[in-house]
């Protein structure tokens, strides 16, 4: 029998999702009814303690990949986009926060771009969360964009798509930093541009994910990193 290669490869990032992953992953399944192409769906565990890995074991049509001590989940993401099998690649939070309606015009854009970022701050844009966090994240974005003269809007969205060539040259050029954390999102979307891939960026309807991992002392961690990828490029 010949195999079926996929156009599309999603990649949902995970730790101790045993609540959430497999209604979630149903969720993503009744979207992709309305997307004419052959997709596989890959789950990358981050050492979850729970019963995420025996709950996404037996979920049909996904690939499941567990990383044993990884340096983080956005780290654990990275190195695993060499096991997509099509030539885009999809990542989103597992928490579903933005509208998965939105899949079609991350594919949509895929045809003229190599990176496609959803954007909580365009207009058009639909957001809900708590005010404090929507002051961190603007202070956050603005200084990015003064620090690195990046045009984008958004560096911290977890709904992408980048063509998988670019994707794997990215990866490599930002090798692997234990402190990086959050900033991984940032920092490819910082170096796309430098190397002149083509970004499109789009508004999203996007609501506070219930299981956040947002804390003040994980982004601090970020500031060296940040500093470091300043002095050079």
């Amino acid at each position: 029998m010949v195999e079926i290669k996929p156009e599309i490869s999603i990649f949902i990032p995970v730790y101790n999702e045993e609540k959430s992953i497999e209604g979630n992953i149903k969720l993503l399944k009744e979207a992709l009814k309305n997307i004419k192409k052959q997709v596989e769906i890959i789950i990358v565990d981050d050492t979850s303690t729970d019963k995420t890995p025996e709950i996404a074991k037996r979920i049909k049509g996904v690939r499941y990949i567990r990383k044993e001590g990884g340096p983080s989940r956005r780290e654990n993401l990275a190195q695993s986009f060499t096991e997509a099998k099509s030539q885009l690649i999809i990542f989103m939070d597992s928490d579903l926060a933005v509208d998965l309606r939105h899949l079609n015009e991350l594919i949509y854009y895929s045809k003229k771009a190599d990176v496609i970022t959803g954007s909580r701050y365009m207009k058009n844009s639909k957001t809900k969360r708590k005010f404090y966090r929507l002051v961190i994240s603007k202070l956050y974005n603005f200084f990015l964009r003064a620090l690195f003269s990046s045009k984008v809007k958004d560096h911290q969205c977890g709904f992408k798509a980048i063509k998988k060539k670019a994707a794997l040259e990215l990866v490599k050029d930002m090798g692997i930093n234990m402190q990086r954390s959050w900033f991984w999102d940032a920092e490819l979307l910082i170096r796309a541009q430098k190397k002149h891939f083509v970004i499109t960026e789009f508004p999203i309807t996007w609501r506070f994910g219930k299981k956040s991992s947002f804390s003040i002392k994980k982004e601090l961690k970020m500031i060296p990193c940040i500093i470091k990828l300043r002095l050079m490029i």
